[in-house]
């Protein structure tokens, strides 16, 4: 199961307060398929939510909800209320065609009550994608008015979203983790949002973990290709009778290289004989590797 799934599950099933029923009405409604005089309607892939919906609908109206599923191995329900009379009468609780906005605000006694109306507007057009892949939360909302009213609603429950293009439509938009959180406490969804956060962590730490061993293996790979380096040098030098030449230091170093092929600059420089620091055994291989390069173009 999902983590949209589970949490759709367990927002649907919440206890809501008898204040905040016509609020979570109105956000499954207004952010649902379809919500006007002709047709209010509500589409989901969610069996839970539609029959929420219905019953919210049943027990706050007195109306009558017909719940219908098509759609093969992936179920569509859909719930819509077919009286006429039914339908003007949820309309003209939230002032539709009268008020001048596009989220009618009157509808909210407390604050609890904007709390339900997200949870609707989740419920009816959100979306969670896997934390173990992304951190993002859609809405997909008809038209940009509703969008951006809806985006600074969020705002004033300290959740930062954005807004985009959507085909007909708009998208908002919660990409920053902690917002996701937020919006999962603002919507009740407590079993959840501590799955998620552990998931959260598990995730960051792997990360971390993946970078860390990525930064080893490129440490390595410098190692390995510094030293192959040095050590073709070294041997080509041998091989030209020039390595005996070598002032002293150079030779113990060269020594020291050609015995511990595998040691970083660091590894090395602990066990000289000299006590080298890195940056004085680093300065004599540079040297070194001049004196091959000088050799090499001689005998070119």
């Amino acid at each position: 199961m999902s983590f949209c799934v589970e949490i759709k599950n367990e927002l649907a099933e919440l206890k809501t307060k008898g204040c905040c029923k016509t609020s979570l009405i109105y956000g499954f409604a207004l952010f649902g398929r379809s919500f006007s005089a002709k047709r209010i309607c509500l589409q989901t892939e969610n069996e839970k939510t539609a029959k929420s919906y219905a019953s919210l609908l049943s027990s706050v109206y007195g109306v009558d909800v017909d719940i219908r599923c098509g759609g093969g191995k992936c179920p569509t329900y859909i719930a819509e209320v077919g009286s006429e009379f039914d339908r003007l009468k949820i309309l003209a609780s939230v002032d539709f065609g009268i008020y001048d906005k596009s989220i009618y605000n009157d509808i909210f006694y407390r604050e609890c009550c904007k709390q339900s109306f997200i949870r609707g507007a989740f419920l009816a057009c959100g979306h969670l994608s896997d934390p173990n892949k992304s951190y993002r939360v859609d809405f997909y909302i008809k038209n940009e008015a509703l969008a951006k009213e809806f985006s600074l609603f969020l705002a004033e429950h300290l959740i930062e979203s954005h807004i985009s293009k959507c085909g007909n439509g708009f998208r908002v938009y919660i990409k920053k983790n902690e917002m996701i959180v937020n919006l999962f406490a603002v919507m009740g969804a407590s079993a959840v949002s501590l799955k998620y956060i552990e998931t959260s962590v598990i995730k960051s730490f792997n990360n971390k973990s993946n970078r860390a061993i990525n930064c080893d293996n490129a440490n390595i790979n410098r190692t390995v290709m510094a030293s192959k380096k040095q050590r073709d040098a070294i041997e080509f030098l041998i091989k030209n009778e020039r390595l005996e030449s070598l002032p002293e230091e150079l030779k113990k170093v060269a020594k020291l290289r050609m015995e511990n092929p595998e040691l970083s600059l660091k590894q090395l420089a602990g066990i000289s004989p000299d006590s080298l620091t890195v940056s004085g055994l680093n300065h004599r291989l540079k040297r070194i590797m001049e004196i091959y390069e000088e050799v090499k173009k001689i005998k070119e």
